[in-house]
Parts: structure tokens; sequence; C-alpha cells
């Protein structure tokens, strides 16, 4: 038994270095596939733009690399389309070239060469667009007048409202959008005056019944006409300045702010009164400037209310590239975008995503109308500058923004950095 057991163990080893008895060879994985980031950034934007709004809507998009104007995505960049209040944009642009980050609009009161301290004949008062002006800030002239120790207006209060020309609707602009009537002097909460539907008038009556309450004889009435050229300043409101004023105009997208900006840009730049025409060849100035010869465009006010109004992807991108490159006005122009998830109209907006409190971006909507343009930081901290423009829609804009929306989060979430396919899962080289 012994030596069969013997025989048994030299047989095993012969025939384990003949080959027969083997072992089974260890498996390896085949080399990872490098899988191209931008291809993949393309592919999520495509498959978004499946969605069954686009089998009648139209949509613009382009994005851009903002350091060196590399495209990352571009799907009909120059097809135009309404751009709703994304042309805040371009005002807002504007106005900080043209006018400065410290520009102040001043609304003022003046007297007669000649007047006596206490007792004057009329009063003039004139406004130069200020698109924030309170019923509080004209409560302020009048302490003013007290303490210039001014008792008795023997005249009239006369209203110089001719800063601005007095054309008081824009071009195109729906029926309903009419009751903004804007003038160069005015307050939005005061309705304009019955009959004459003036509000500067109407800020006029705001003045008399203010100097009555505090004690000034009034003997006059609330009248139109100019400043003379040679009265004297006798109290002055100044507002915030420009900068603050953006703010309020791109984060709650301001439709009033916008058009007193717009016109006070055209008074500024070509000339008293300011007009819509002026602030539509200021603006048109001020992008070949920048761009040399700018993509098809047409401007007419400076809200997007019109839809006389037509821009496209190509366009919002090379204004969005171009201040982000200007050091001195592209702090104020970014801090006056809304931020995602956080204030303005994107308060409610990419909550959860990628982009919430990244994405900083101007929305605009219209019946059928959908924008969204502004700028993000990659996951590599990378920023890029994008516009989408979605129109020709039926029904309601959540779907539009529901895109817009994911697209930011896939922008937001992009990195160049290579990756691997392993067993169909994406993962991170190191």
């Amino acid at each position: 038994m012994k030596t069969y057991t013997i025989l048994l163990v030299c047989s095993a080893l012969l025939f384990s270095s003949c080959g027969i008895f083997t072992t089974k060879p260890v498996e390896t994985q085949p080399p990872a596939a490098p899988v191209d980031t931008l291809e993949k950034l393309h592919t999520d934007i495509d498959t978004v733009l499946q969605e069954t709004l686009f089998t009648t809507a139209s949509v613009g998009i382009k994005v851009v690399a903002v350091r060196n104007g590399e495209v990352l995505y571009e799907k009909n960049p120059r097809k135009l389309h309404h751009p709703a209040s994304t042309t805040k944009l371009f005002t807002a642009a504007t106005a900080l070239a043209r006018l400065g980050p410290d520009y102040r609009f001043e609304t003022t009161l003046y007297v007669d060469a000649d007047a006596d301290t206490q007792v004057i004949g009329d009063i003039y008062f004139k406004g130069r667009a200020d698109p924030v002006l309170q019923p509080q800030d004209i409560m302020k002239l009048v302490d003013t007048l007290l303490e210039a120790g001014v008792k008795s207006i023997q005249g009239d209060i006369v209203v110089d409202a001719t800063y601005l020309d007095t054309v008081r609707e824009g071009p195109g602009w729906m029926w309903d959008d009419r009751p903004l009537r804007i003038s160069a002097l005015s307050i939005r909460q005061i309705e304009p005056e019955p009959g004459t539907r003036s509000r500067a008038l109407a800020c006029g009556y705001l003045l008399k019944n203010e100097l009555i309450e505090k004690g000034i004889e009034m003997i006059g009435d609330v009248v139109p006409g100019t400043v003379p050229l040679d009265a004297q300043t006798v109290a002055k409101h100044v507002s915030p300045p420009l900068a603050d004023i953006l703010k309020l105009m791109n984060k709650p997208s301001n439709n009033w702010i916008a058009e007193l900006l717009f016109k006070t840009i055209g008074a500024e730049v070509m000339g008293e009164p300011g007009t819509w025409q002026k602030g539509r060849d200021a603006i048109n100035e001020f992008l070949e400037e920048i761009m040399g010869e700018p993509p098809v465009h047409r401007f007419v006010d400076g809200s997007g209310l019109s839809r006389y109004n037509l821009l496209n992807a190509e366009l919002l991108t090379r204004l969005l590239v171009s201040m982000h490159h200007d050091f001195k006005l592209m702090p104020e122009f970014l801090a006056s975008l809304p931020i995602a998830g956080v204030d303005g109209t994107l308060r409610s907006r990419m909550q959860g995503m990628s982009a919430e409190k990244m994405l900083r971006a101007k929305t605009g909507t219209l019946s059928g109308v959908s924008a969204l343009a502004g700028y993000t930081t990659t996951a590599d901290g990378e920023v890029v500058a994008f516009g989408i423009l979605i129109s020709h829609y039926v029904g309601s804009a959540t779907p539009a923004r529901d895109i817009q929306d994911q697209i930011g989060s896939y922008l937001t979430g992009f990195s160049r950095h290579p990756v691997s396919n392993v067993n169909g899962k994406l993962s991170q080289d190191e």
C-alpha cells in the first residue's frame, strides 16, 4: 500500500511537469477606453434638445470658454430670436461703458437768478430720468428749501421734463405694456395726472402738496415748462450710483429702469433729448467698438418688451466675453446678474443642481419666448459664457426653463479632465 501511494505521487509530479495539469491564468481587464468629455457634453445637451418641445419650437445656443473664445457647444447660433429681457444685458453693458459705474441721476429744484431768499416767484422742478426716484426724495427736496429759509412761493411750480422726448411708449410695445409711460420726471408708484396722463405733472403736484404740508405758502399751480438758462439751484437729489441701479434692473428684470436708462444713454451720448432711436444708436455704436462688425441684430428698446427686437446666441456670447475681459466694468456687470437658486429671477431655479449658487445669468420671457444668457464656472474652475434662446412654443415657459436649467447644470459640472469607461461606468482618472 505504501509503495502504491508513492507511485501515485510520482505520477502526479510527472504529469504536472508535462503540462497536463495546469493552473488557470489570472484574468486582466482590458485597458480603459478614454472618454472625450467635450463629446459627452455635446451628447448630453443634444439629448436634452430631443424634448418634444422642439417639435415646433426653435432654439439657438452657443457656449464659449471666456479665456480664449473656444466654442464648447453651438446649435443655430446665428438664428434670430426675440431676446425678451436678455436685451437688458446690452443696456447694462452700454450704460457702464458710456456713463460709468459711478454715474448718478439728478433731480433738481431751481429758482430765478434774482429770487429773494424767503419769498420767490416761480420754482422750477427738473427731472433727468432718475429711474429709482421715490416720493421721500421729493420730501427731502422740500426740507432743503425749508433749511434755506424759503417761506413763500408766489409763482408756479414749473415742471421741466425736456431731458427726454415726449414719446411715452416704446416701439412695438403690446397695449398692456403701455402703462409704463416713462418721462424724464416720474415716480413708478405715482399714477400719471388724470387728463394729461403726465407723470411729470403728477410729481409736480406731489411737490406742491409737500410744500403746503411743510408750511411753505404756495400761490400758483403746477405747469409744464423749462428751466431758464440763468436759474440757480436751490435743492438737488442725487440717485445711488449706476452700479447699484443695475442690480435693481437686472436681478428682478425691471422694465421701468431699463427704459429710462436706455433713453438716458441716448441723451448723454447723442445729445438731449433722449429718445429710443438715440438709445439704439448709442448701443450699436458701442457694439461696433467692441466687436468690429457685430452679428445681424435689431434693438428698439432697452428692456426687451418689444417684439421688434431681434438677436442671436452668437451676439449674446460675444457681448458676455467682451464684458468679462473688461476688468474696469466686469465686476459691476457680473454683480448685477441673478444667481441661480439665490436671488432675482433665478431664485427658485436650479436648486439642488450643480449650477446652484454658481451660475449667473439674465433671464428673458415673453409669450412663446424664453431666454437665458450669462456665465458659469465649470468643475475645473473655467469660466464659460452661454446664450440659450428658445422661441415659438405655445403654453407655459416651464418646459423651456427646465431645459435651460439642465444645460446650465451640465456646463457647471463639465470637466476637461479625461475619464475612463470601466464596466460601463465613468470614473475620474487620478
